[in-house]
């Protein structure tokens, strides 16, 4: 399974709300060819059956680009196809039921709209924690949130040592500015998978994250 440290750098969502109506495969074949190694399906339209299917293809696609796999929300289906994380929410199952569903190997990822949410997840146990919306997004229903800002980032750093991704509203002309406030990684969506060409723009930001 894939390690704590792999969750680093580009990481995006798959969701087929967010590809402009193309093929979630394929979309997600151009993302990780463009060097994203942290993806997440994501999935609040189709039958539990087909997400089921869908969750075991991009299985196959996650071994092949050796990329990280992470399901959203459904434990269940991430247990039975053995992603290497699961992502929860606030509102999702709590950690502790997820630690029974799952495999003892597979991680944890939750997320978090403050700082003491952060660190109430620090202490349930899970394996790296999201922040967000970083800055502001319209990206799957999140308009309504206000934008914590990058700071943020930096004091969470400051009271944990888990993995720390950022997310919302994050894109090339602001990616410095999230790198430098020390995230770990930094969740990306609207400017990879509504991209006309989602390969090379996650190419250009996986290359800009790398040299900065």
């Amino acid at each position: 399974m894939i390690q704590n440290s792999d969750i680093s750098g580009v990481y995006t969502i798959i969701d087929p709300e967010a590809t402009k109506n193309r093929n979630i495969f394929e979309i997600t074949k151009q993302v990780l060819s463009g060097g994203v190694k942290v993806f997440q399906y994501r999935d609040k339209i189709n039958d539990r059956s087909v997400f089921l299917e869908n969750a075991f293809k991009l299985k196959e696609l996650s071994k092949e680009f050796s990329a990280c796999f992470i399901i959203n929300d459904a434990v269940d289906i991430a247990s039975i196809v053995e992603s290497d994380y699961i992502h929860v929410g606030q509102s999702d199952l709590p950690v502790t039921y997820c630690r029974r569903i799952l495999h003892p190997d597979q991680k944890i990822g939750r997320s978090n709209g403050s700082i003491n949410e952060a660190l109430e997840s620090d202490d349930m146990g899970v394996d790296y924690l999201a922040i967000g919306a970083i800055f502001g997004t319209d990206t799957m229903g999140k308009s309504h949130r206000k934008p914590l800002g990058e700071k943020i980032v930096s004091e969470i750093k400051s009271k944990s040592d888990l993995p720390v991704v950022a997310i919302g509203g994050i894109g090339i002309t602001n990616l410095d500015i999230v790198k430098q406030s020390g995230a770990d990684s930094v969740c990306i969506v609207s400017a990879i998978t509504f991209a006309e060409n989602p390969e090379l723009s996650a190419r250009k930001i996986v290359d800009l994250w790398d040299e900065l």
